[in-house]
């Protein structure tokens, strides 16, 4: 059966006559657009663009040395992926979080979690448990030496993508990471409440003491734990910046 329209099968002869579409060759250096963006991620996770901060693209312009097409299109990737949002006649903004929406991403983010670690549990190799094991320690490190949030957050960092990649399952990878940027924004506020960074190493420990026994249902549950105790922690944060918010 033939379909008509530009989407339409073409016999063979006229298939192998077709000519390469340029926009379909192999970029062989990562776009400049894709580069403002991970730019502009980075300085979203680490607070160096903070939430509701206008963004303006002519000084994104002098501080990337982009063009602007370039700019707009990193602005838009971000909008997708809800870092930042635009406001009709008012300009772009980094998004600030609600508290329902971290409460969507903390229960999206537990069942990932848990269950990336039960499978890790289940199925990692001896060599990836002892990646685990050092990743571990550096977050220890980073918590008890420098208490820096960047550090923590890289270290933790380290750790998830090893329990993604142990627990061999690509399409769990893939939704993960979409979600992940997003909790990366989270994490940072989590982590400058006082005293969550101890009680957050304190939970990794126990996760990873279970990983270490090889108890599945024992470390998932550490790990669901975890993440609550987390989402707790950014509800109490977003609750007291919006008392102080009310009163200024």
């Amino acid at each position: 059966m033939w379909f008509s329209g530009p989407f339409r099968q073409l016999p063979l002869e006229e298939r192998d006559k077709m000519p390469a579409m340029p926009e379909m060759r192999v970029k062989r250096h990562a776009p400049i657009r894709e580069q403002v963006a991970s730019i502009l991620r980075d300085a979203i996770v680490d607070m160096r663009l903070a939430p509701g901060q206008l963004v303006v693209e002519r000084q994104l312009c002098e501080m990337t040395m982009a063009s602007r097409p370039s700019v707009r299109e990193a602005l838009r990737q971000l909008e997708a992926e809800g870092l930042v949002e635009s406001q009709n006649g008012r300009g772009t903004f980094v998004t600030v979080v609600s508290a329902d929406i971290a409460r969507d991403v903390y229960q999206v983010r537990a069942e990932l979690e848990g269950l990336a670690v039960q499978l890790f549990t289940e199925r990692a190799d001896d060599s990836l448990r002892a990646e685990v094991r050092g990743a571990v320690a550096r977050i220890a490190d980073a918590v008890t030496g420098s208490g820096e949030t960047i550090a923590i957050l890289t270290a933790k960092n380290e750790l998830y993508d090893l329990l993604f990649r142990g627990a061999s399952n690509p399409v769990l990878h893939q939704t993960v990471k979409a979600l992940q940027r997003r909790v990366n924004q989270l994490r940072e506020l989590t982590l400058r409440q006082p005293g969550r960074p101890a009680q957050s190493l304190d939970e990794i420990q126990r996760m990873a003491a279970a990983i270490e026994a090889r108890d599945p249902l024992v470390a998932r549950a550490a790990a669901v734990h975890h993440v609550e105790q987390a989402g707790r922690t950014v509800h109490r944060a977003l609750d007291q910046e919006r008392a102080t918010a009310s009163e200024d």
